[in-house]
């Protein structure tokens, strides 16, 4: 029953993972009131406004759906943790988790559809080819970090 358990885990994380990843792809945070991003995408400040709505409520609404993830994840845990395991609430609880995680992924998707629709189709492009370089050149950094020789300890240390 445990294999079950885990390969409807697995299905699950594979059928959510494609909105997730493309929400994975936006620039994090207020982007927009960056002088560098608004210059280059020549934005109006009614977008900016636009864009600042979209935002905040998306950001309620994202708070609210972590925390019934993370309650929803604290009740499976509860049960794993019990000497014996309900299946059938197991699964029901399971059940609850993945569609709380949906319900998070899909409002991360939505936020973007918005952004998308804000910006245009070659704005939106401008945007996701920009933050493609940024996360590039953040890993590039991080690898060059990784790669430097350790520091030794002088005599005194």
């Amino acid at each position: 029953m445990l294999s079950k358990i885990f390969s409807a885990l697995f299905l699950l994380v594979f059928i959510i993972s494609p909105s997730v990843v493309t929400a994975k792809d936006f620039p994090p945070g207020k982007w927009w009131h960056s002088p560098q991003a608004s210059e280059k995408l020549n934005l109006s400040d009614e977008e900016i406004k636009m864009l600042d709505k979209q935002f905040v409520d998306s950001r309620r609404k994202l708070i609210k759906l972590k925390s019934v993830v993370e309650s929803e994840q604290f009740e499976i845990d509860n049960l794993f943790d019990s000497e014996n395991i309900n299946k059938k609430e197991a699964m029901k609880q399971f059940d609850k988790l993945g569609q709380a995680k949906k319900n998070l992924s899909t409002e991360r998707f939505r936020l973007l559809l918005e952004v998308r629709n804000i910006l245009g189709l070659e704005r939106f492009r401008q945007l996701m080819e920009h933050n493609k370089l940024r996360r590039q050149k953040m890993r590039q950094e991080l690898r060059s970090l990784q790669n430097r020789p350790k520091e030794r300890p002088g005599p005194e240390g």
